[in-house]
Parts: structure tokens; sequence; C-alpha cells
């Protein structure tokens, strides 16, 4: 079992390896396992914690907190973020100190009453509230949405560190807990970004904002390693990950389009011509075999979306299904949708993607359109006016 490890004086890590971690949440992928970081941060007068760990590991979490303090004597629990590999412990924390205090953001509270099902004391904190331990200040910014709503940042004012929860982490887990004492990480930090913090670019931005002009110190993210040496190439990264679509030049229409038998490509074909000629620029993915992360980019530039399928076996195939999937792993410039295809037996497939892409809080900009077998070239002239409908509803927007 590991020991605690000091971060600073009176801040040690408390957290718990899980290295031969595989899937993490049944979802991601974690090739080199992960860690539920926690921080123990003691005043002269007040001791916190700073999130705890998954229920599972709370024996050896406690043992750690125990080479310090005595669990019970714990004042103050911040939690940055209710999800249970953050807050695990805090139930256990709380059978052990009814009167410890929950330092939360609004939403938090929430989530944690339905979480625990148990009464605690909760305090919810605003942007820059300050609680003092005793020579050492705890200061909350709120970070809503990275990743949940719940979520807030911790920084340690005297000794400048940032703790951000989820924000700037990584499933990782090596042998040592510094940066500056392992390998090289990048892929996993820039993996664990791309699956848990991309959709939230805008967000991103805000949080940041937020921090402008705070002396870092020190990032402790509640996943991987602590950023003894790299905490600005942390920040600095997410930053250029999360840039804000530029607006220069023309508006951007995105197509996406499957094609069995070659009908939907050729009213693709017809309508990528009519935006051109309307003023947009278009990009045109297969989706037989794009890749995702291009298209992915694609739909963080495009300002309006089309998606072109065929009907098979009373359904669109799978690959539009996974394009669509893919919308919510983004943050897309804009939503706003068109539809089109063909089918032979039946033609269910338009009606079907529009009702996905208005769950998914697009605005259709043109009633779906769809012929059967071979279009013809009065089929053809539809297709142009539904490509002038979409363009005329995109340069209005601008």
């Amino acid at each position: 079992m590991d020991t605690s490890v000091k971060v600073v004086d009176g801040v040690h890590w408390v957290g718990v390896r899980h290295p031969d971690l595989k899937v993490f949440d049944d979802l991601f992928p974690t090739r080199n396992g992960t860690t539920y970081n926690s921080y123990l941060v003691q005043g002269a007068e007040k001791t916190a914690l700073i999130d705890t760990v998954k229920e599972p590991f709370a024996e050896e979490f406690f043992s750690k907190v125990g080479e310090h303090v005595d669990p019970a004597k714990i004042d103050i629990v911040v939690v940055n973020h209710t999800e249970p590999d953050h807050s695990g412990a805090v139930a256990q924390v709380i059978e052990k100190n009814p009167n410890v205090q929950i330092y939360c953001s609004k939403a938090a509270e929430n989530f944690l009453k339905q979480l625990l099902n148990r009464s605690f004391n909760a305090v919810i904190v605003s942007d820059g509230d300050e609680v003092d331990l005793g020579g050492k200040t705890l200061r909350f910014i709120l970070a809503p949405y990275l990743h949940w709503p719940d979520t807030i940042f911790t920084y340690l004012v005297e000794e400048q560190l940032l703790f951000p929860c989820d924000a700037f982490g990584a499933h990782y887990c090596p042998d040592k807990l510094f940066d500056d004492e392992i390998n090289e990480f990048y892929t996993d930090f820039h993996f664990y970004f791309d699956c848990i913090v991309r959709p939230f670019k805008d967000k991103v931005r805000d949080a940041l904002k937020k921090c402008e002009g705070l002396p870092i110190r020190m990032v402790c993210p509640s996943h991987g390693p602590i950023r003894r040496s790299s905490g600005q190439f942390a920040i600095e990264s997410y930053a250029r990950w999360c840039a804000a679509p530029s607006n220069d030049g023309k508006p951007k229409a995105l197509l996406a389009v499957l094609s069995s038998h070659g009908n939907t490509r050729d009213m693709a074909k017809v309508i990528e011509t009519e935006l051109f000629a309307q003023g947009l620029d278009v990009t045109t993915f297969a989706l037989s075999d794009m890749r995702d992360d291009d298209y992915r980019d694609a739909l963080e530039q495009a300002d309006v979306l089309l998606i072109g399928s065929p009907t098979i076996q009373r359904d669109a195939p799978p690959q539009v299904w996974h394009a669509l999937a893919l919308i919510s792993s983004v943050t897309p410039k804009s939503r706003l949708g068109a539809v089109f295809g063909s089918f032979g037996w039946s033609g269910e497939a338009v009606k079907m993607i529009e009702q996905r892409l208005t769950g998914l809080k697009y605005k259709l900009v043109a009633d779906g359109i769809t012929f059967r077998f071979t279009p013809t070239t009065e089929n053809m002239d539809t297709c142009r006016k539904f490509a002038e409908q979409v363009a005329h509803t995109v340069l209005c927007e601008e």
C-alpha cells in the first residue's frame, strides 16, 4: 500500500492508484490505468480535504489521511465535482464527522443529495469565495461543465496551487507522482481531453478566463500526475485545443454522405455545387471511410451540417448513426442542419435522422428530401432548390 506524498508544506496527496484499470466508466480505454487524487490541506486552524476517492479504495484513502490527522477531525471537504470517482468516500467522512462542512457548488449540493441520500452540512460557494484554514486560504472558481454542471476549481492562494479536478488531468498511473519524475505522457493527456473535456470547449474558454492572472506554481488534477514543472504547458494546451472557431471567410457547410449505390452521392454533388454557387465553402465526407477526428474538427468549424443517407433495412446505416453520435463529443460551431437521401424499398432514414438532429438541438433549415432509386432531372432541380434554401438560411444567420 502506498503512503501519502508531500506536495508542499501542509499539503499532501492522499489519493490512490488504480494501475490495472482497463476501461474507465465502462466507456474509455485506459492503457496505463489511472489515479484518484485527493489532497489534504492543513492550516493552523482547520484541515480540508480536496475531493476524495472512489468508494472501493476508501480504506487505503483513510489510511493515508490518518498519517497526518484523525479522519474524524477533518473540518472541510471540498467537492470539486460529484462524480463517484471523486466523491465516493464523502459519505464515510460524514459518518466519521457528522459536522464536517461540505464546500461545493449549488449543482453539486443537489447531486450529492441524491448520491448520498442523507443530510449533510453544505456550504455553497460562488466565484471568488474563500475560506481561511489558518495561514492557508482556499479560493473557489466556478467551472461548470468541466465536465459536469457541478464542477469548481479550488486555488490555494499562499502556495499558488490549482486543484482543477478533471481539467488538465490524465488517466495515467506511474510509479511516481510528479510529472518531472516520470516519462512523458502527452498521448494519455490528449486522449483524456479528447474523451472527457472536448465536448465543452466553450466552457474551457470561460474557465481559463477566470484563471487569467493567477500565479500557478503547480496544477494538481484529480487524475494522473501532479504537474509540478508543466502546469503552464497543460493550461496552454487546453487554450490551444479550445480556441474559438474562426469567423473569417465564407460560411462553411459540412456534407456527410453515405451512398450504397451512388444515388445519394449524385444528389450530394448537385447540392454541393449549388452551395458553392450560393457563396458557401463546402467540405464533404464519405462516411464509409472518414477519420473521426477529421470529421469532428469539421463539425467544430461548420455553419451547417447536411447529412445524406440511403435507407437500408428500413433504417439509416450504422455509419450514419456513428456520425450523429460524434456530435455529442464536440462543441459544434452551429446547430443548423438538413437531411437528404435516396431509397429503394422504403424511405424512413431521412425522417429518422431529422428526429435525431432535432434531439441534438439542431434547427432544420430545410425540409428533408428523399427520392426513390435513380433521381430524375426534376428531382435534381429539387436538390438545387434544397441547397439554395439551406444557403439562404445560413447566410441570413451570419
